[in-house]
């Protein structure tokens, strides 16, 4: 893979809006909204927001929030990133720049495969900042000090993201094989339904794009069945092969 496909990648992921606003989004929002309902469960005002967050029983101090910040990560944290995928990709249809590819020195599987590993660093350094983002946001909303199982929690949420973020680079798969912006999406709310649909029928531990979020949730919540860890292992596999296709594709399609 040739450097210039990852200069290229790298100056279009620090120059472009989306990638910056999504991690903002990512890192902030979860914890946000996890502190703004664990406030609303615990005024115990009669209010529609307040019954809706005692429902859920996300629970109070360092473990409510978690436990709240956790459950919202698992499915906002893949969609942020899956639409950086969907941009990263699907950018190259919609600005009509496609073409071009065929005249450049660098070929276009190299190219593809200097997008995916931008992604994976981009992913990695938000799952990384994740930790920081949410212990800061809590110590903001007066929670007091971390205990060890909130440290516990904190690289659990790293990992959760880490995991969700190597999939949702499904959606730059998506985006190809559809040559834009539209086939992305629809893939990626494909991948946020899908997984519901694996855990009503029990096979959620079983499926990739559901295995991480119920891991990273069953710890806090007591009686909740938890997911083995070797089922963890499904989630690289299915995000290599998820890269094979994507560059595969790349390198054979007839790009117009």
């Amino acid at each position: 893979m040739t450097r210039a496909a990852y200069r290229v990648e790298l100056l279009k992921l620090r120059r472009s809006r989306v990638p910056a606003v999504a991690a903002v989004v990512v890192l902030l929002a979860p914890p946000l909204l996890a502190w703004a309902f664990m406030t609303a469960g615990t005024r115990g005002q009669g209010d529609p927001l307040s019954a809706k967050v005692n429902a859920l029983s996300f629970g109070e101090g360092w473990s409510g929030y978690l436990n709240g910040l956790t459950q919202i990560a698992a499915t906002g944290g893949f969609v942020g990133i899956g639409i950086v995928a969907t941009w990263c990709f699907g950018r190259e249809f919609a600005d009509r720049q496609v073409v071009s590819l065929y005249a450049s020195a660098t070929s276009r599987r190299d190219v593809a495969g200097a997008k995916l590993m931008i992604l994976i660093g981009w992913s990695l350094v938000v799952a990384i900042m994740s930790a920081p983002a949410a212990l800061g946001i809590g110590l903001l909303a007066g929670l007091g000090n971390p205990d060890a199982s909130t440290w516990v929690s904190l690289l659990r949420l790293v990992a959760l993201h880490t995991l969700t973020g190597s999939l949702a680079l499904t959606a730059g798969l998506f985006a190809s094989a559809g040559r834009g912006y539209l086939a992305g999406f629809a893939g990626l709310i494909g991948l946020v339904v899908t997984p519901q649909l694996a855990i009503a029928v029990g096979a959620g531990s079983w499926f990739p794009w559901s295995a991480p979020g119920l891991w990273a949730i069953a710890p806090l919540n007591p009686g909740f069945p938890l997911v083995p860890g070797w089922h963890l292992l499904l989630v690289p596999l299915a995000a290599l092969v998820t890269a094979g296709l994507t560059v595969a594709w790349w390198e054979t399609a007839e790009l117009r």
